[in-house]
């Protein structure tokens, strides 16, 4: 079974170039970036940002996540060890991460597929 996620937090206060930096950072290093999605069991993550009224920015994150994956705080991925960096950095941890409810949720039949034998 796939878990489908899409989650809010707030960029801290004087972070917000810190936390462009790290977007940067792994889309500059795109293709390692994939690959530690294997051991996760992630098939898709996406993260939005927003800028909003109240003066702090806020990334979204949407991700599609199969079962038993490895946790990022295991990995001993470059790419994941900096994401945590990054992570501790930028994101505020006095605001509490909001998720959305998903309402619907379609998925092509080839890759829900794949997606359910990678699960087996």
């Amino acid at each position: 079974m796939t878990h489908i996620e899409l989650t809010r937090f707030r960029i801290k206060k004087g972070k917000e170039e810190k936390a462009q930096e790290w977007m940067n950072f792994l889309n500059e290093h795109h293709v390692d970036t994939v690959k530690t999605m294997a051991a996760e069991k992630m098939y898709v993550e996406t993260v939005f940002s927003e800028k909003k009224e109240d003066g702090y920015t806020y990334f979204y994150w949407y991700s599609v996540q199969g079962e038993n994956g490895q946790n990022v705080e295991e990995s001993e991925s470059y790419i994941d060890k900096k994401h945590i960096e990054y992570w501790d950095e930028c994101i505020d941890s006095t605001y509490h991460p909001v998720n959305m409810k998903v309402q619907q949720s379609l998925i092509a039949p080839e890759i829900e597929k794949i997606i359910n034998e990678d699960d087996s």
